[in-house]
C-alpha cells in the first residue's frame, strides 16, 4: 500500500485548511482584537508548516491511489483536519481544553453541529466565524469524497450514485478529487452567497447572515446565538433557511448541471422525486400538527413543525423552538427523519434517501416472492436495475448503522448518561444532527456538561457517521493491512 500518496494528499489538505484560517484572522483584526488575530495567524503558520512539510517529504510519490489508499484517506482526512482545525480554538482558550477544542472542530468538519460552548454571547466573532467555516469546508469535503472516492469504493451501495459531473475515469483518484472540488467550489460559493444575501435582506446582520449561510449550505447547524434560529424570531429568515436547507439536501452536482443550463438533470434524478414526495408529506404532517397544537395558533404551529421537520430531514439541526413557537415534532419522528437524511452527494447525514429506497424496494420484492416464489423480479430504483451486490451493500450499511448506534449508546451510558440521553446523543452524533439532542431527549445534559470520555465517544460516532461506517470498519479488518 502506498502510504506516501495518502500523506501527500493530506499535506495539501492541511495547507488549504491553513489558508482558511486567514479569514477569521482578518475578522479579528477588523474587530480590533489583535491578540486573537495573532492566534489564528500562528495556527495558520503552524498548520501550513506541517502541511507543506508533509507534502514536500512525499513529493516523489507516484500518487498511486487504489481502494486501500482510498479507505485510509477517507478516514484520516477528517481526523487530521480536525486536529489542525482545533489549534486556533485551543490556543485562544475556546471552548476550554484540548478535548473540547477537538470536539468542536470535528463536530464542525463533519457538519454535526454539536457544540461544547455554553454561552455564545461571550464568544468573539472570529471564533464564531471559524466554527461556521469549519462546517462550510466540511460540507464541500463531504460532497467531493462522496462524488469521487466513496462512489469509486462502492461503500454501502454507492454504485447507485448518479453524478452530473464528468467522471474522468482515466484520471487518478487524487486528480479527480481536485477537479471535482474545483468544479463544485464556485457552485457552493454562489449558493452560500445567495443564502447570505437573502438572510441579510430579511433582517439579519451581515455577519450573522454569512455565518448562518455557511451552516445552512453545509447542513451543519452552528449558530451565532445561544437560542439558535429561535433567538431571531424572524419568520422570513426561517423561510429562507427552509429553502436553502432543501437546496443543500440535494445532490450538489445537480446544481452544477443547473448552472450549466442542464435543468433536465433535476427531472431525471430519482432522489429529487423522493425529496419532493417527502416535502409534500412533511407539509401535510406539519399542517396536522399545527391544527392539534394547543399552546399556539395554527400559523405558528404549522411554521414550527414544518421548519423543524425540514431541519431534521436535512440533518441541519436548526430549531425555531422558542419565542412562542413549539418544536412541534414528536421525538420519534425527529429520530426517523435524521436517520433518513437527504440525497447522496449532498452535505446531509443519515442513511440517505437512495439507500432507503433500495431497502423498501427489496422488502417489496420479498413480499411479492411470498406469493410467486419462482418469479424473477428485478429490483429497480427509478429506471435503473439494482445489482444484488449493491443491495447487500446497503443492507450491510444499515446493519452497521444499528450496531454503531447500540455501541455508542452503551459507551455513553457507561460515562454516566441516562439510557434515554445516551440513545438520543448516539442518534444525533451518528446522523450528524447534533443540535437535535435536546429535542429528542429534553432531560439530556448539554454537550458542554458531558465528560471528556463522552465527548471523545461522540467524536468517534460523528466520524463514523460521516465516513459511511463501512469505510471505518474496513480499516479495523486485519486483512486490510496485509500485503
Amino acid at each position: 500500500m502506498s502510504f506516501s500518496s495518502v500523506f501527500h494528499c493530506l499535506g495539501w489538505a492541511i495547507v488549504l485548511l491553513a489558508a482558511l484560517m486567514t479569514l477569521p484572522a482578518l475578522a479579528a483584526l477588523l474587530n480590533g482584537d489583535g491578540g486573537l488575530a495573532w492566534t489564528f495567524a500562528a495556527a495558520a503558520v503552524l498548520s501550513a508548516f506541517f502541511g507543506i512539510g508533509i507534502a514536500l517529504a512525499t513529493r516523489r510519490t507516484s500518487l498511486r491511489f487504489e481502494k486501500r489508499e482510498g479507505f485510509l484517506f477517507a478516514v484520516l482526512i477528517w481526523v487530521v483536519l480536525a486536529l489542525f482545525g482545533a489549534l486556533p480554538l485551543h490556543f485562544a482558550g475556546y471552548p476550554g481544553g484540548a478535548v473540547n477544542a477537538f470536539f468542536e472542530a470535528i463536530s464542525g468538519l463533519t457538519t454535526t453541529g454539536a457544540t461544547a460552548f455554553e454561552e455564545l454571547a461571550a464568544v468573539p466573532s472570529a471564533i464564531l466565524m471559524w466554527r461556521a467555516l469549519l462546517q462550510w469546508g466540511g460540507g464541500l469535503l463531504t460532497v467531493v469524497l462522496a462524488v469521487v472516492l466513496l462512489s469509486h469504493l462502492g461503500v454501502g451501495g454507492m454504485e447507485l450514485f448518479q453524478s452530473a459531473l464528468p467522471r474522468g475515469e482515466g484520471a487518478a483518484l487524487p486528480t479527480r478529487m481536485l477537479q471535482t472540488a474545483q468544479d463544485l467550489f464556485w457552485v457552493y460559493v454562489i449558493l452560500t452567497l445567495l443564502c447570505a444575501v437573502a438572510l441579510w435582506a430579511v433582517g439579519m446582520t451581515a455577519f450573522e447572515a454569512l455565518c448562518h449561510a455557511f451552516s445552512t449550505l453545509s447542513t451543519g447547524g452552528f449558530s451565532t446565538r445561544d437560542g439558535g434560529v429561535a433567538a431571531f424570531d424572524n419568520p422570513l429568515a426561517e423561510l429562507v433557511l427552509m429553502a436553502f436547507m432543501l437546496v443543500a439536501a440535494m445532490n450538489l452536482t445537480l446544481h452544477w448541471a443547473g448552472f450549466q443550463g442542464r435543468f433536465r438533470a433535476y427531472r431525471d434524478n430519482i432522489e429529487v422525486h423522493y425529496l419532493s414526495v417527502a416535502l409534500v408529506i412533511l407539509v401535510i404532517a406539519a399542517a396536522g400538527l399545527g391544527v392539534w397544537a394547543e399552546e399556539t395558533d395554527f400559523p405558528d404551529g404549522f411554521r414550527g413543525s414544518l421548519f423543524n421537520a425540514i431541519s431534521a430531514l436535512t440533518t441541519t439541526g436548526f430549531s425555531n423552538a422558542g419565542g412562542g413557537v413549539p418544536i412541534g415534532l414528536p421525538p420519534i419522528l425527529i429520530i426517523g427523519l435524521v436517520l433518513v437524511g437527504g440525497a447522496v452527494g449532498s452535505t446531509t447525514g443519515g442513511m440517505r434517501m437512495l439507500r432507503l429506497a433500495v431497502l423498501f424496494k427489496q422488502a417489496q420484492r420479498e413480499l411479492l416472492r411470498l406469493l410467486h416464489p419462482h418469479a424473477a423480479v428485478p429490483l429497480k430504483v427509478g429506471p435503473r436495475t439494482v445489482a444484488t451486490t449493491t443491495v447487500w451493500g446497503v443492507w450491510s450499511l444499515f446493519f452497521v448503522l444499528i450496531l454503531a448506534l447500540a455501541a455508542t449508546s452503551l459507551v455513553l451510558s457507561l460515562t454516566g448518561l441516562s439510557p434515554e440521553a445516551a440513545v438520543a446523543a448516539a442518534v444525533a452524533a451518528v446522523s450528524n444532527a447534533g443540535p437535535f439532542l435536546p429535542a429528542i431527549e429534553p432531560t439530556a445534559p448539554a454537550y458542554a456538561e458531558m465528560s471528556g470520555t463522552a465527548k471523545l465517544t461522540l467524536a468517534a460516532a460523528m466520524l463514523a457517521g460521516r465516513v459511511e461506517l463501512l469505510a471505518l470498519l474496513t480499516l479495523a479488518n486485519p486483512a486490510y493491512w496485509r500485503d
